[in-house]
C-alpha cells in the first residue's frame, strides 16, 4: 500500500473513531450513508469524464495536441490551455481526465496548468453565481485582478521548466498502466 492510500486510510480510521466515541453508531452510519450517496451520484460523472477522455484520446491526435497545445504552440499554448480551462465544463472528475489525456497526447505541461488554474480563476459558468452572491462589480474586480495569472502560470512552467513535460507525461503513462500492488507482486485476496 502505498502512503498515499495509507495516509487516508489512517485519516478515515481516526475519524471513524472521534464519531464512533462523540456521535455512537448512528453517526458513522450517517457518515457512510452521505459517503454511499456522494459515491452513487459521482458514477455517472466519471463514466462520461473517462468516456470523454477515451474519446479525446482518440480523436486529438498527437500533431494536433502539440500544434495547439504542445511546444509547437509557444505563446499561444498558455493562452489556449486558459480558454479551454474558462469554458469547459464539470469539476475535478472530469477536468483531470481530460488534462491527463490532453498530456499524455501532445499537450505542454504550461498549457495544462494554465487550463487548471483558468477553470479556478475564469470559470465562466460560475460567473452568474458569483454575481448573485456578491454583485458585478466585484466580479468585475476579481476578473480583472486574476485576468493574466492562469496565462503567466504557464508560459511560467513553459520557460523555467522546459524539460519537466516529458517527465510528467511519463509519470502519467505510468499510472495508467499501473497494476494494483497485489497483483504485482503475486498475492491473492
Amino acid at each position: 500500500m502505498n502512503k498515499t492510500k495509507l495516509g487516508m486510510l489512517l485519516i478515515t480510521g481516526v475519524l471513524c473513531m472521534y464519531a464512533l466515541f462523540s456521535g455512537g453508531i448512528s453517526l458513522v452510519g450517517e457518515a457512510l450513508l452521505i459517503a454511499l450517496r456522494t459515491f452513487v451520484s459521482i458514477i455517472p460523472i466519471l463514466i462520461v469524464a473517462f468516456l470523454l477522455a477515451g474519446l479525446i484520446s482518440s480523436l486529438i491526435s498527437p500533431d494536433m495536441a502539440s500544434k495547439w497545445l504542445g511546444k509547437e504552440a509557444g505563446w499561444k499554448g498558455p493562452f489556449f490551455g486558459a480558454l479551454m480551462g474558462a469554458v469547459v465544463p464539470g469539476g475535478p472528475f472530469f477536468f483531470y481526465p481530460l488534462m491527463a489525456t490532453l498530456l499524455t497526447s501532445g499537450a505542454n505541461l504550461g498549457t495544462m496548468l494554465s487550463f487548471v488554474a483558468s477553470k479556478s480563476l475564469w470559470n465562466v459558468a460560475r460567473i452568474p453565481i458569483e454575481i448573485a452572491f456578491v454583485g458585478i462589480e466585484l466580479t468585475v474586480i476579481r476578473f480583472l485582478v486574476t485576468f493574466l495569472i492562469p496565462v503567466l502560470v504557464g508560459t511560467g512552467v513553459n520557460v523555467f521548466l522546459p524539460g519537466y513535460t516529458d517527465k510528467i507525461r511519463e509519470d502519467i503513462k505510468a499510472l495508467q498502466l499501473k497494476k494494483p500492488e497485489h497483483k504485482k507482486e503475486g498475492k491473492h485476496d
